[in-house]
């Protein structure tokens, strides 16, 4: 038995070689780890205002100005009255309405679709207006028949007529000579008469028949009319405010409902208002003319101004308040009809109403005051400044409009709320929105 198992091994052909696999550096490292770095590249930018250092300030609220204090020249201090409203079209919606009845066969239109003057905002089923449009056509030809007939009909009148002249002009020179009989001159008299008698009945046939004409030429113009009414059309530009209808409904008139056959309902984008509900202890104090502040959720970081224009002369006795509205100068895309919306209006009492006042009562008419080291880019009467966002720790630049300087503090017309917190001494490095870590100061207030 041999020792080694080599010599059982059968000998074959020689063994071919395996090739290695491809090394595909590009798609199996190259391409992953592009991918991985872009994915912690948009993390670290994603969350680069986290990872950055809370930048520390000071800062310091924006306070009322004391009772003593009086700005020179100003004749009575402005009132602050604040109350709920709801944004509005200015001065109302328009209604898009059906000017016939009927059954509603397309409705073009969807809510929050800007429209044009004269565009087809719904149709409705027009066969019976078209067989109507049909049947007043074929009066027409009627009547235009009638009158053919009726103009021929004096022609042969007018002809027999004629005749009838002639033969008595024939004879009627031979009168009381005896060459021809009286009688028979008298009965063509007669004759010529009764003709001329016909062909005056056969002329006011004519104007009959005419006037026949016209009146279906009349019904001709209002069977167009109601068919060119089957397609609802916009008297005005807008956006839809809500479509009221849909397809198969039908439209109905209601002289007891005016909005009765109301398709659409739009307004303008461009001309809002707000409606205010202002108590009864405070309408006295609110003027046409008076400037109003309007904020809403939906752009908490924002106010509009307004002008009081109107109020409307019937008290809620339920909610004790009367309401007021006021156009908003330049709203924006976002503000909606029937939006919650809060209005700070800033009240001018006359002369005489103010000394009912009692000097030793709060006021909160008086005047805001900002410390003067917090104000930025001051030129005459305006100037900016750095306010925080208390919740989020953030820090915004707001325009405001200044009244009085002094050294330590300026009168803030616009732009400020009592108790909003502004950067003291801010650094020119800052920016919107950068975080920071504010610190309160009493100083320079």
């Amino acid at each position: 038995m041999p020792s080694s198992l080599s010599t059982l091994s059968r000998a074959g052909p020689a063994s071919v070689p395996v090739p290695r696999p491809p090394s595909r550096p590009i798609t199996r490292v190259l391409l992953p780890a592009c991918i991985l770095l872009g994915i912690i590249a948009t993390l670290a930018y994603a969350a680069r205002e986290s990872l950055r250092p809370a930048i520390p300030v000071r800062v310091a609220p924006v306070v009322l100005a004391p009772t003593n204090y009086s700005a020179p020249g100003a004749s009575a201090p402005a009132e602050i009255v604040q109350a709920p409203g709801w944004i509005e079209a200015d001065p109302y919606p328009i209604g898009v309405p059906a000017l016939i009845g009927g059954v509603l066969k397309d409705v073009l239109v969807l809510e929050g679709q800007r429209i044009e003057p004269g565009q087809i905002v719904a149709r409705l089923i027009d066969d019976d207006a078209r067989l109507a449009h049909k049947r007043a056509l074929a009066e027409v030809a009627r009547a235009a028949a009638a009158v053919g007939q009726a103009r021929s009909a004096v022609a042969v009148e007018e002809a027999r007529a004629a005749e009838a002249a002639e033969l008595l002009q024939r004879v009627e020179p031979l009168a009381g000579s005896g060459a021809f009989p009286e009688s028979e001159i008298t009965q063509r008299r007669l004759k010529l008469a009764s003709q001329q008698a016909a062909v005056e009945s056969a002329r006011s046939m004519v104007a009959r028949a005419e006037s026949d004409e016209s009146a279906a030429r009349v019904a001709v113009e209002q069977a167009e009319l109601a068919l060119s009414r089957t397609q609802v059309t916009s008297p005005a530009a807008g956006v839809v405010l809500l479509r009221l209808v849909e397809p198969g409904q039908r439209v109905m008139l209601d002289a007891n409902d005016p909005f009765a056959g109301v398709v659409v309902r739009l307004y303008d984008p461009a001309k809002l208002q707000i409606r205010v509900d202002i108590p009864l202890a405070d309408a006295a104090k609110v003027h046409i003319g008076d400037a109003v502040e309007v904020s809403t959720e939906t752009l908490a970081g924002r106010a509009f101004h307004a002008t009081v224009t109107r109020f409307v002369h019937e008290a809620d006795v339920q909610k004790n308040t009367v309401q007021i509205k006021a156009a908003i100068a330049d709203p924006a895309p976002e503000l909606k009809p029937e939006m919650l919306a809060r209005a700070r209006i800033s009240t001018h009492p006359s002369s005489s109403s103010s000394p009912s006042k009692s000097p030793s009562s709060p006021s909160s008419s008086a005047p805001l005051l900002a410390p003067r080291s917090a104000l930025i880019d001051v030129s005459n009467s305006s100037a900016s400044a750095w306010l925080l966002d208390q919740p989020t720790s953030t820090i915004h630049k707001r325009s405001l409009t200044l009244g009085r300087l002094t050294a330590d503090s300026a009168e803030i017309l616009d732009g400020l709320r009592p108790g909003d917190r502004l950067v003291l001494s801010p650094s020119p490095d800052l920016r919107d929105n950068a975080k920071v870590a504010p610190t309160e100061s009493t100083k320079d207030r």
